[in-house]
């Protein structure tokens, strides 16, 4: 039988302390860009070093993946601890050329069979995904069935968040339909999704506040919870705004006590496309049961 390793990356919002948790989950870094400086997230540069450097910096900061190389070169090094075949999860390919860049590399690889997963989004969605997929390879499914199961799961996978301006992103290239919308970037509070077939971020609305952007998306949540049929997971999370994560948190889980609703911060990667005080409110089916065990 296989020994099946999860190989995802740093924009998946799992900790240091999270992957740790798992023995057959590795992380490689994305790197960051600003004045100059370069920064590998979530090794040489914090949270907090990062957003207090992005409010006094005087270019807007970019962000790069692993080359292929330093992929095989990771891939070898898991090898190396006993595992002959990799489920390698990542950001989007609506956001960046990494994944489609990656499906091509592995097919000259000559190390363990890689199989590359688009996770459809990145951050605590992308984390959740990552935790499934490692325990659903500790089962006696075959491996096909696994793939399939992380594939139904990420399906369910969406999300909306607002930003204070467009800025970043629009600098950035990542926003699909920035003529439409950058008219008022200091104006407005946009709202945006990847809720969409090529998984790209799309502003769908112009609000003048944040808390009424905020209250838009939760309607949008209630509207699509109430269509989907199971148990859902909630995920909050923002840029350098943690305590009005957890405000939000006690709002969300008020209103739906049977849910289970997690928190967190998105590390520098995405943050530099965000920019500070970002808002985003994710979802996806829930594949855990109250103890923690995987439901099959």
């Amino acid at each position: 039988m296989s020994k099946i390793a999860i190989v995802t990356d740093s924009t998946s919002g799992l900790s240091k302390a999270d992957v740790q948790k798992m023995d057959n989950v590795f992380m490689i870094h994305f790197s960051v860009q600003m004045d100059g400086k370069f920064y590998h997230e979530g090794i040489d540069i914090s949270d907090a070093q990062f957003y207090d450097e992005l409010a006094t910096s005087t270019e807007f900061p970019t962000t790069a993946p692993p080359s292929m190389q330093e992929m095989f070169d990771f891939y070898d090094n898991v090898a190396k601890q006993g595992f002959d075949t990799i489920i390698s999860i990542h950001i989007t390919s609506g956001i960046t050329g990494f994944y489609n860049n990656l499906v091509t590399a592995v097919k000259d690889y000559e190390g363990p069979k890689v199989y590359p997963v688009d996770s459809f989004l990145s951050i605590q969605p992308m984390g959740y995904l990552v935790k499934y997929a490692s325990e659903l390879v500790k089962t006696d499914l075959e491996i096909d069935d696994k793939l399939s199961r992380i594939d139904d799961l990420k399906k369910t996978i969406g999300e909306y968040f607002v930003v204070d301006d467009l800025k970043n992103l629009v600098h950035g290239g990542r926003l699909t339909n920035a003529a439409a919308f950058t008219g008022g970037l200091l104006r407005i509070k946009p709202v945006l999704t990847m809720n969409n077939p090529e998984h790209k971020i799309v502003a769908t609305n112009k609000i003048r506040t944040m808390r009424r952007a905020i209250h838009f998306i939760e309607d949008e949540f209630e509207d699509i919870r109430q269509k989907s049929g199971y148990k859902m997971h909630v995920y909050l999370t923002g840029t350098n705004n943690l305590e009005s994560m957890k405000d939000w948190q006690k709002k969300i889980q008020t209103k739906y006590p049977e849910l289970d609703v997690e928190i967190g911060q998105i590390g520098p990667v995405i943050g530099a496309h965000l920019g500070t005080n970002a808002y985003v409110l994710g979802w996806s089916k829930e594949v855990f049961d109250e103890s923690g065990k995987i439901i099959l």
